[in-house]
């Protein structure tokens, strides 16, 4: 199963318009972005707690900064480093059969399904639509005479 991330980098459509910008509007913008990304973080890592069986999901979600071409970098990675992330974001069945050898095998029977949680994905899509409208605003307030796109 793959691991849970994404990649917040102020979308291409902004990163453009950030590079001709003065360098207080790429700060503003980086500030706009790690608040939200740590907000996600804050949001998401109270959920893995709450579940808390190992550690595992809670201890490797990580922000790391986002190399990004050019002189600003405005850009962070939220990601879950849990080979448990994808599973708990979305859930599982109990699984039973009977294995070539005629044995019974009830993998997860003693938990039963899990219902999807969807708290990575809804939590980072929440906050990428914040990403967009705060940056939309911080242009539109800096001079720009219109902002188009996502």
């Amino acid at each position: 199963m793959g691991k849970a991330f994404v990649v917040w980098d102020g979308m291409a459509e902004y990163r453009e318009a950030l590079r001709t910008l003065p360098e207080a509007c790429a700060v503003e913008a980086h500030h706009i972005i790690e608040g939200e990304v740590n907000a996600a973080y804050v949001v998401i890592s109270a959920v893995y707690g709450a579940h808390r069986k190992t550690g595992t999901l809670q201890k490797r979600l990580t922000i790391s900064a986002l190399k990004v071409a050019g002189q600003f970098t405005t850009g962070l990675v939220l990601k879950s480093g849990s080979p448990l992330a994808w599973l708990f974001d979305n859930g599982s069945q109990a699984r039973h059969y009977v294995t070539k050898g005629g044995k019974d095998h009830k993998t997860g029977a003693m938990w039963g399904k899990t219902p999807p949680t969807h708290i990575f994905t809804r939590t980072v899509a929440k906050g990428k639509r914040a990403v967009v409208d705060r940056i939309k605003t911080m242009m539109l307030r800096r001079g720009a005479t219109s902002v188009a796109g996502e």
